[in-house]
Formats: structure tokens, sequence, C-alpha cells
């Protein structure tokens, strides 16, 4: 049977009774760094987030045996001048992409070893690309505001702790 997981930063704590995050203090994108409306979260703070998602993701790619994914739902809306205005700001820092070799290639339906997925994750999460990834007994989805949903079998609970020692919530 297969089983819907939102995992996020957002503390489950913090919802109201339809499931709505209740705290608006809580940055949601990298484009929220340093500033004051969310805490003034600092690179390294985004960063230590992004990779428990990477770590998160995984965790379930190994429960399930998953040695590659696919490129699902794929919207590439950066330009190459959108991806060299990025290499001033924050969202490049500490990824080696490039354009030509990185994104232009992308295709729907691409076929991505796992050991290649974590830069893919990583500019999905900055907003770059837009994509989900699926295999026949994973789906990885991902929304707005830092949310992702994770289609899979019933995940055991040492993955569920080992994903919530990252920092995240698993619902």
């Amino acid at each position: 049977m297969m089983v819907t997981y939102r995992i996020t930063k957002f503390d489950p704590a913090k919802r109201d009774k339809a499931g709505a995050y209740t705290d608006h203090a809580e940055w949601t994108s990298i484009s929220d760094i340093g500033k004051s409306k969310y805490g003034s979260p600092t690179y390294e703070e985004y960063e230590k987030v992004e990779m428990a998602y990477v770590a998160a993701i995984t965790i379930v790619l190994a429960v399930n045996n998953i040695q590659s994914l696919s490129i699902d739902s794929l919207g590439l809306y950066t330009s190459r001048a959108d991806f060299e205005s990025f290499k001033t700001s924050e969202r490049l820092r500490n990824l080696a992409v490039a354009f030509d070799r990185d994104m232009a290639g992308l295709k729907e339906g691409q076929a991505v070893p796992v050991t290649q997925i974590d830069q893919l994750i990583r500019l999905r999460l900055r907003e770059i690309i837009w994509m989900d990834l699926i295999a026949p007994q994973v789906k990885v989805e991902f929304g707005y505001d830092y949310y992702m949903y994770v289609t899979c079998g019933e995940l055991p609970a040492a993955a569920i702790k080992q994903i919530e020692e990252t920092g995240l919530f698993v619902e």
C-alpha cells in the first residue's frame, strides 16, 4: 500500500485545526535569507535545512532500494540571463553548476541515478528548476514554501526517526 508523507521543516504543533501552518515568521525560500521578518536566517542555516531535505530523500530511496529516478513535471523557467544573475546571489552558492552542462540538457522523463540526485534537489529547493522525481515505487513532489511530499510504501519507524533526526518533521 502506498502512503503519502509530508516531510518538511515545519513543526506540526504550529498548525491550526485545518492543518495550515500558523507561524508566518518562518522562512520558506532561499530568497528569505537575511530578511528580518523571517528572523534574518543566514545562508548556513538555510543550507543546513536544504541538506536535511536531501538526506530525507536519500533515506527514502535507500529504504525502497531505488537506484534512479525520472524527472517529472519539469519546468525550466530559468533563462541563461537569470542563471548568470543567480551567480551573484545566494542561489548558486556552494553548487558547482553550469547552465549548459547541468540545466540546458534536462528533459522530461530523464532518468537520474541516485548518486547524482542531490544537486537536482538543491536546484529545485532553490527555485531554479521545477520538477518532481518518480520511480515505480516512489514519488517525490515539491510544493511551494518548502513543502515536500513523498509517496511510497510505508516507511519503517527507523527511517522516520532517521529523517526526524535531521530536524525535519514527517507527517
